[in-house]
Order: C-alpha cells, then structure tokens, then sequence
C-alpha cells in the first residue's frame, strides 16, 4: 500500500483496534427499514448522506426483493438513482447527492499497518439501460470508504452495447473502471464478490478481484476471477478503514441493491489472509425458503379467486390457502404442490363456495422440512358477488348474442368469446356507469357448430358462461 505509514502509525494509536485478525463490518439487507429515503435509517449506525440537503436519491423499496440462491437477502432492497449533482439552484441548497455511508460494526476501524484482505459481497439488479453510461464515462456504484472520506475498492455499472448488455467493473483507486469481460443481462439479480488485497510495502501494488455468481462454498480462486486489478494506483487512503458508500451521481447506473456484506482478514506485515476474511464474510446463506408478493382475492364467477406472487421457493412442498370469517381463526381450504423453481412464481386458487358477507384468506407455504410462513392477509366481501350473467338466444341460430348481467360497479368491463380449447374469438371492451349491464354483440362469421364460452370481466368481477350454437 502505497501512503503515509506515518499517518497510520498515528491513527493507529487512537484508533478503536481490536485483537481478532478478522472481522465481520457491514451486513446490511434493509428488512424493518420504512419505505422511502435511505438517510438516517440503520439503527445504531444509520446510513448518513454526505450532502447538507439529502435529496432523497436513495430509496428503499418493499415489493420485488432481489433474491440470488444460496446467499441471505432480505425482504427489502434499496433503489438508486443518478442524478445530477447540483441542478437545483433554489433555496434552500443545490441538489447535492446523497452518497450516503454506513459505518461497520461497532464503529470498527480497520487500519492497515499489516497486509490487509477485504472482502465485499452483495445482490444487485439493473432494470434497464435508461441512464446506464458507456464504460469510459460510468461512475461507481460503490466502494469503501476511510475515516478521511477517501474511497477504495470501487464497483462500476456500464452499458455494454448501446443498451443491449450489461457490463460490471472495479477499480482500486476511482478512476476508468476495469470490466469483466462477459456481458449481463439488464432486469436480471447477480451476485457480486469483490476482494481488496492491501500490501503495504511499495506503492501501486495493491491487487483487486471481481467475481460475478460465483459458487461461495469455499473462497474462489484469484484465477476464476471475471476481472482482476494488479497494477497501477492503489486505493486512497489517509486513514482506517471504516464504512461503506454508496453513490448516484450523474453518471452512476439506476439500480437496485439488497444484502452487504463486508469482512477483513489481516495477515503478517507483507503477507495477506484472504482465508480469514472469506471465513469472517460466510456469504453462504439460509435464506428463507420463501418470500411471499403480493397475494389478492375478489370475487369472481359466484366464488373468490385468490392470486399470489413467490420469490423463489427452495425447500417448499406445497402451499396451503386458508380462510377466516373473523381475521382471526383460519382454517384451510385449498392446497397446491410448489413449482419448485428460482425467480418470481404466480399461483392461484378458486374457492368455489366462501362464507356469505366478509372472508379472509391467507396462504401458508409448508417445507420440506415442516417449517412454514404465512403471505400477508387480504379481505373480500361476497356480498360483492354481481348476481350472475344470462345468455339469449341459448342456444344461438344466428349471428347475434346478448348478454344481460345485474349488481356490476361503475367500471371499465371487457366481453370475451373463446372456443372450448381456449382460443380467443373476439374481444370488446366498454365502460359501464353501474348498475345492469346489456349488451349485443354480432358473433364471428362461419363459426362452428359447438360449445362456446363467453367471459365477461372488470372492475375486479368477473363472470363465465357458456352458450351452444347449432
């Protein structure tokens, strides 16, 4: 490491210095943190922003969580956003970035008066190209951050090729980054690993390493690593070691981010211990089995049907759906085998006979193992139900149908004709002021003798019936 060992010799001894040579700093996934901007949440060591005036670029978000298999995430993530740095030129300041910071734990320093291995570890996902910049004008993402408010171990985000792919980069000290030299996908969650491997004997020595997905059973090897730094300017550095910071300047990628993790492993005077660093971070998981969307219920075809969203399902067996009358006592109705599969997963379950007046519904995944965990609860009165649909002529002789439905809210509705394998027919859509709905419609030419099906939709209702043509 290349600067002012006499700086060190200094702050090391008012330094907080502890006796272990390695260390967990950061593990942070954002659960419990309230929806909105990311400044002076954290608890005992909140997120800080570096502007006077935080304007709010950093975002937590609650729905969607960012999940990689095998590695802890939480169920809530944060959003950055680039921004300009000042185009606010009112009162009360510029628009400064956030770049908030969060201290390690138990306000750790880390300084490095012996060779130094940190490690770093997170989930991040880029929904689009929209803001991404090239490689040779992207700004960081992240990196850490001394007790002088230097940065090093820096992680870039860049457009590959005029939006079509992504690119992930590092650099020791801030400057261009370096790219792996595979391309990404844009809306997809990656796993990052970076490692900073501080010699503090020479200058311009410092190594870097990047890995994306990597297995993280044991330590990956410096040779699998997708981009490697070890030449050229170290890290900045006029202090210890002592936060994390992220940014979202201009230039810097629009993304998500969910599960930091940051470890230390020191080693003698010249000789770094990765080891004891890749031990301290334990990037390997039990992440819950599942993680529950959003789940709704409303009334349809004289039942309730009941819709769900998963975030991967490892472990789970099947899924239970259970009914309440009071909110309070639930008793299950309904089971689905899991998909077993990664990624967002859609369920759904009619209950052909709810309970008159108000029902509550809930799902409950069971595991392998017999564990379980209940979705959130949601409320759907049958009173609600509309009183149903009537076909004439039924049977059909000619080319028209009408259709007439009571009890339908003020909304937008669509009529639907399908065969009885499923094909879609003919589709219109209306706007119905409440009350009875008439309409006729003039049958598709030359059809079929046959069974036909008729769906009528909207407003949250919807209702099926069938009808025969000669």
């Amino acid at each position: 490491m290349k600067r002012f060992l006499l700086s060190f010799l200094v702050l090391v001894s008012i330094a907080k210095v502890y006796a272990q040579t390695s260390q967990l700093l950061i593990n942070e996934n954002f659960s419990g943190y309230s929806a909105g901007n990311l400044n002076g949440q954290g608890g005992s060591y909140p997120w800080t922003a570096s502007s006077l005036a935080s304007s709010d670029f950093v975002q937590v978000a609650s729905s969607s969580p960012l999940f990689y298999p095998g590695y802890t995430s939480g169920s809530q993530y944060i959003n950055l956003t680039a921004k300009d740095d000042y185009s606010n030129l009112t009162w009360p300041f510029f628009h400064f970035p956030d770049d908030p910071a969060k201290n390690f734990i138990g306000n750790t320093n880390v300084p490095v008066n012996a060779a130094t291995t940190f490690y770093t570890s997170f989930v991040v996902r880029v929904p689009s190209s929209a803001g991404v910049r090239n490689t040779s004008s992207a700004s960081p993402e992240l990196a850490l951050q001394t007790t002088s408010g230097i940065n090093l171990a820096y992680f870039y985000i860049a457009d590959a090729n005029s939006g079509n792919d992504l690119k992930f980069g590092i650099s020791k000290d801030g400057g261009n980054g370096s790219y792996a030299g595979t391309n990404f996908s844009f809306n997809t969650t990656y796993l990052i690993v970076m490692r900073y491997d501080i010699v503090t004997s020479g200058s311009s020595n410092d190594r870097m390493y990047m890995w994306v997905n990597p297995v993280i059973s044991t330590e990956p090897s410096t040779a699998s690593a997708n981009v490697s730094i070890t030449s050229g300017n170290d890290g900045g550095f006029l202090g210890s070691v002592n936060s994390i910071q992220l940014f979202q300047d201009l230039n810097s990628a629009t993304a998500s981010l969910d599960a930091i993790r940051a470890a230390y492993g020191k080693g003698s005077t010249t000789a770094v211990n990765s080891a004891a660093a890749w031990a301290a971070l334990n990037p390997v998981g039990a992440p819950l089995p599942v993680k529950f969307g959003d789940i709704k219920a409303y009334p349809e075809n004289k039942g309730v049907q009941v819709d769900w969203e998963v975030y991967s399902e490892t472990g789970v067996a099947e899924y239970k759906i259970e009914r309440s009358t009071d909110g309070t006592s639930f008793m299950t109705i309904g089971s689905i085998n899991a998909k077993g599969q990664d990624g967002k997963l859609y369920y759904s379950w009619f209950d052909a006979a709810p309970a008159s007046g108000i029902n509550y519904y809930r799902v409950r995944n069971l595991d392998i193992d017999g564990k379980s965990s209940f979705s959130s609860i949601v409320k759907v009165n049958t009173g609600e139900l509309p009183a149903g649909i009537t076909l004439y002529p039924n049977p059909v002789s000619g080319n028209h149908l009408s259709i007439q439905a009571s009890g339908f809210k003020k909304g937008d509705y669509q009529i639907e004709l399908y065969t009885i394998g499923g094909q879609q027919l003919y589709k219109k859509q209306f706007t119905h002021a409440g009350g009875t709905i008439n309409q006729a419609i003039e049958l598709p030419p030359l059809l079929k003798a046959g069974i036909y099906t008729i769906r009528l939709t909207g407003a949250g209702i919807g209702q099926v019936k069938q009808f025969l043509i000669h």
